[in-house]
């Protein structure tokens, strides 16, 4: 299976300043931790977690995996891509802690 894509563009560094110049230098807005805990709140899309829901994700390898076909967007997949060899690993931890969060709750 071949991921990559006619369309994509690359940019060195320089080139993306210059275009976040020309439209006006906006930048990403960086929440606090109390911000972007109310922004989740009030977000009716958002999985609504609770206090020390961390402490309950578990980071292990599974004893076995099974293959599947995953969708997910190309803005996630390039994310979890950036981090390099183990990404997979890494997405598999994230939706085990996600479950485990739920089963917890639930």
């Amino acid at each position: 299976m071949n991921d990559t894509s006619d369309d994509t563009v690359s940019f060195s560094a320089d080139e993306l300043a210059a275009k976040r110049a020309a439209r006006g230098g906006h930048q990403i807005e960086m929440l606090d931790d109390a911000e972007a805990a109310r922004a989740r709140a009030d977000d009716p899309d958002a999985a609504q977690t609770y206090e020390g829901w961390e402490d309950t994700v578990t980071l292990s390898l599974p004893e076995t995996k099974k293959q599947i076909t995953l969708r997910v967007d190309a803005e996630v997949l390039g994310w979890y891509r950036s981090h390099g060899k183990g990404y997979q690993t890494l997405m598999n931890a994230v939706l085990k802690g996600y479950m485990e969060q739920k089963v917890h709750r639930d």
